[in-house]
């Protein structure tokens, strides 16, 4: 779905910092936006907000965003995304 995002590069699972996100957008320019994205399954329809909680943590403390900055990207937004059935919750 995200391939057809004109001008970005879209990595998925591509090692970043501590481990492996999701999925990073890039922008072919540093000068350009990076957006990080992490998703998470809840198992009840309560849970989504703490699981978007959970995976914007996790961004934070696998440093995901440190690969980004030392190639250079400094407008780095971080997204987290929480699945419930056909509900989604994103922060």
């Amino acid at each position: 779905m995200l391939k057809n995002i004109e001008n970005y590069m879209v990595l998925s699972n591509h090692e970043s910092g501590n481990g492996r996100p999701d999925i990073l957008l890039k922008y072919p320019s540093v000068r350009g936006k990076a957006v990080i994205i992490e998703i998470k399954v809840a198992h009840t329809y309560q849970e989504l907000d703490s699981k978007c909680d959970e995976a914007l943590r996790q961004v934070e403390d696998q440093k995901y965003e440190e690969a980004l900055k030392q190639e250079g990207y400094t407008d780095i937004l971080k997204y987290g995304i929480a699945f419930y059935r056909k509900e989604c919750m994103v922060k």
